[in-house]
């Protein structure tokens, strides 16, 4: 299901990359999904298994996307994609748009776990007088693995992307931008299971070592979870996966009157004269 608000319409939305001419962005991309099983027990007679079936009640929605783009705290568009299917990877998912502030992407694909694919990705273009901010996500709650007795299993994950800034640092401009992965057993906490989480991020600070220079990083990571299930019985597992992108531009400088053209002088003259002359054929005989 799609859910678009609008307080004030910006432009029109398009699900278009980011623009090359963003001067702050981040983005990045979760997949090439997988996992490995250990057989703790190996003399209990019960081979490790991991089964995937349909969740008797499952969260909803279990997938979502956002895309957001703000202007001053006073303009501000938003695009909402949720799954409330209840069915087993319909996940393909797109909550992205185009104005002329910025740009926001979040996409999330794949027709089983190990062809899930998230994508989100922000930009914001810096304009006198205003502070913008744009950011995109998406969240997969996976709630059908089920895990044998006796069995480890740990997750993995590719996370990779990048954030830059393309103008320097000024005392009136201000840029930043963040792009954080995740994956995680949401129902678990690190006094248990020290490995429940795994996080990558990265950002491009509103300041830097050289405020003269712009800056810009790539890198990516292999996420890794892991639980132990050492019970008698199986154990249901849900699995987390966030995805973030944000952009922020802050220019406070001021913004200058236009200075109109010779032209426009022309144009108002003749205007002027123009009236003038009709007002004096009106006029009474």
């Amino acid at each position: 299901m799609k859910t678009i608000v609008t307080t004030l319409v910006l432009g029109a939305t398009l699900a278009v990359p980011l623009s090359a001419s963003a001067q702050v962005s981040a983005q990045g991309t979760l997949n090439n999904f997988s996992y490995s099983l250990v057989d703790l027990l190996p003399n209990d007679g019960i081979a490790p298994s991991l089964s995937i079936v349909k969740p008797l009640y499952p969260e909803q929605p279990g997938t979502r996307a956002i895309g957001y783009i703000s202007e001053s705290g006073l303009r501000q568009t938003a695009e909402t994609s949720e799954d409330k299917s209840r069915v087993l990877y319909s996940r393909n998912l797109d909550a992205s748009m185009s104005v002329a502030q910025g740009a926001v992407v979040s996409t999330v694909g794949g027709t089983n776990f190990q062809t899930l694919a998230l994508g989100t990705a922000a930009s914001t273009k810096n304009g006198a007088g205003y502070d913008r901010r744009a950011f995109a996500s998406n969240y997969v709650m996976i709630e059908e693995f089920v895990l044998a007795p006796g069995t480890q299993v740990r997750f993995f994950a590719d996370a990779s992307g990048s954030v830059s800034k393309s103008l320097p640092n000024t005392s009136t401009l201000k840029e930043s931008s963040t792009f954080t992965a995740s994956m995680s057993f949401p129902e678990f906490s690190a006094n248990g299971y020290p490995d429940f989480v795994s996080e990558f991020s990265l950002r491009a600070p509103s300041w830097s070592a050289d405020p003269n220079s712009p800056y810009s990083e790539s890198a990516s990571e292999r996420l890794s979870i892991m639980f132990q299930n050492t019970r008698a019985t199986s154990v249901n597992l849900k699995v987390l996966l966030t995805l973030w992108s944000e952009a922020n531009s802050l220019d406070t400088s001021p913004v200058a009157s236009p200075v109109p053209e010779p032209a426009t002088y022309g144009m108002l003259i003749a205007g002027l004269a123009l009236v003038a002359g009709m007002a004096r054929r009106k006029r009474p005989a």
